[in-house]
């Protein structure tokens, strides 16, 4: 029998950048579906997968489901994930990961709002000059 390798600890796969770039990743590359906006659907898919020692996905499996074409699209983004490759022991492992993503409906812009008014001098028996009307407009 041969000793394992003490030489390489454990080296976890890591997304490329760490996890501030897999959920800035995440965040751009999110495509709300149609059919989850035309609902109204909000809420979280969760997701499981294996990272094997070259960094590659496999066994994407949906733990909790949403619908409405959110779940297919967490699958599509967990397929597009880069991992760097782990080690045990200087041998490739194959690790369990989990991810959550977050459906949110965008929020709808804020319409402006104009209010114009004209103020008009009082009429004074005593005013020899022409009125002026004056104008303002306010846009919020």
């Amino acid at each position: 029998m041969s000793k394992p390798r003490k030489d390489k600890p454990l080296k976890m796969p890591r997304y490329r950048g760490g996890d501030e770039a897999l959920n800035k990743f995440i965040q751009g590359q999110l495509k709300y579906p149609e059919e989850a906006l035309s609902a109204k659907v909000e809420g979280e898919v969760k997701v499981s997968y294996d990272v094997d020692g070259l960094g590659r996905i496999n066994n994407i499996q949906v733990t909790q489901s949403l619908g409405s074409g959110c779940d297919e699209e967490v699958k599509r983004l967990v397929k597009l994930l880069k991992f760097e490759k782990a080690f045990n022991k200087g041998r490739t492992v194959t690790i369990h990961k989990n991810l959550n993503v977050n459906f949110s409906l965008p929020k709808e812009p804020t319409k402006k709002v104009a209010i114009s008014y004209t103020v008009t001098p009082s009429k004074k028996t005593e005013q020899k000059q022409p009125t002026k009307k004056i104008s303002y407009k306010i846009t919020y």
